[in-house]
């Protein structure tokens, strides 16, 4: 079920990992005292231990309470309850990230911290002052707010020391996915934003499907989207409310290709089941592909057309739709005219989608070379249209480095989650709540 997303009023604290790229590009050192070991006080219960480093209940009930502010998610006993697993997993992540960062020798300094706090404050438009009165009036303890910049930091760094250098992009790639936004000209693209729940195991399946539920009914009641995403995302686009940019169709996997282009601007999914995990997705805004005008794109559109019962549409309709499951070409669409009683096949000439009319320029405009049309019934019959053939005239592309750019960032989010997914699996994690 899809439901438009309702705006939060809710103003929430960004979190320590919105703030990695500016503390990239302030040239940060990294570093590392142990996760579990900054500002802890006398011994006490731990809710888990990670490679025998504690989290503490504290630590957990932190972070939770933080979660809980800066998501605008209600605080009650069931939210929490529901919560409490997923931030716990986080802050086992966080605990490797470190765990690993350490290991590299990365270092972060207590300055850097504080100079992280004053530019948060700064963000926020508050003193230092403010802000901190800000957390304490929310029940956030300044130490969970530094402890999750460090590990985000942490991180941050580990992945353009050890990744980032590792991933390259071949000039003929970067002319492949040009040539691809050529085609894609006058087809829409989408600005869409995600949340991300992994599933290791099949034992936490049913975990994080229960959490990825109540998450969307938050967000239905008015939780912020992005806030959310930043507290409980596990992509690498988490630091920025889990912005994947503009996307065209077939960029992600098919499931999810499929549910962005059944939304409309300002919905979001339901829980989608991915190969990695479950994803929350929310389609921000829609445009055309940018190649030139799109209206003078030419198109040759092909058509079926197939008998229709007046007294029983829907079997016709059925059988038709069978059929836009299975073609994949021109070809194909006329191999099935042949077969049926009374169905009619035929292609029009290369036309410029602005001569066409606007009902079918509308229809065929976004589609693809050898995508049909969900049949539909016309005073003819049950038309299925197709884009047989496609010319695009010369236009504005992305420059070459925007989208090497763009494909190096697919590779390091892939391969970051793919990092952190081994760290956790040789790793000894023991829970004792």
């Amino acid at each position: 079920m899809i439901r438009t997303l309702r705006q939060s009023l809710v103003r929430h604290l960004p979190t320590a990992a919105a703030l990695c790229g500016v503390l990239l590009c302030a040239g940060v050192l990294l570093a590392g005292r142990p996760a579990a070991a900054q500002g802890q006080g006398p011994v006490e219960r731990a809710a888990a231990l990670v490679n025998e480093e504690v989290i503490s209940m504290s630590d957990l009930m932190n972070r939770l309470q933080m979660a809980l502010s800066s998501s605008g998610l209600p605080d009650t006993p069931e939210t929490r309850q529901r919560l409490l697993p997923q931030v716990l997993r986080l802050l086992i992540d966080e605990v490797l990230q470190i765990q690993e960062a350490r290991r590299l020798e990365i270092r972060v300094t207590e300055q850097d911290i504080d100079r992280a706090l004053e530019n948060l404050a700064q963000q926020n438009r508050l003193s230092l002052g403010e802000f901190q009165r800000l957390l304490d009036a929310s029940g956030v303890p300044v130490a969970s707010l530094r402890q999750q910049l460090l590990a985000s930091v942490a991180w941050s760094r580990l992945v353009q020391r050890r990744i980032r250098p590792t991933v390259s992009v071949s000039d003929d790639e970067v002319q492949a996915q040009l040539e691809r936004i050529k085609a894609n000209a006058g087809k829409p693209e989408y600005l869409v934003s995600e949340i991300f729940l992994a599933v290791d195991d099949d034992a936490n399946e049913a975990e994080v499907s229960r959490l990825a539920d109540r998450l969307v009914e938050q967000i239905a009641g008015g939780a912020n989207f992005g806030a959310v995403a930043r507290q409980f995302s596990q992509s690498a686009g988490a630091f920025t409310g889990g912005d994947l940019g503009w996307l065209q169709q077939g960029q992600l996997e098919q499931a999810l290709d499929t549910a962005v282009q059944q939304l409309q601007p300002g919905q979001f999914s339901r829980p989608i089941r991915g190969v990695n995990g479950y994803h929350i997705l929310w389609l921000r805004d829609q445009r055309a592909v940018a190649a030139g005008n799109p209206a003078d794109i030419q198109v040759a559109v092909g058509q079926l057309v197939l008998p229709a019962d007046p007294a029983n549409p829907e079997a016709g309709l059925e059988a038709a739709r069978q059929i836009a499951q299975e073609a994949a070409s021109c070809d194909a669409l006329s191999a099935a005219a042949q077969r049926i009683p009374g169905a009619q096949q035929g292609q029009a000439p290369l036309t410029r989608l602005g001569d066409l009319p606007a009902e079918i320029s509308s229809i065929v405009g976004a589609l693809g070379v050898g995508t049909p049309t969900q049949p539909f019934l016309t005073d003819r019959g049950i038309m299925i249209l197709m884009v047989c053939d496609r010319m695009v005239p010369e236009g504005s592309i992305p420059p070459a480095d925007q989208v090497r750019d763009a494909i190096a960032g697919e590779r390091i989010e892939m391969l970051q989650r793919r990092y952190l997914r081994d760290l956790r699996r040789d790793a000894t994690i023991e829970y004792r709540l």
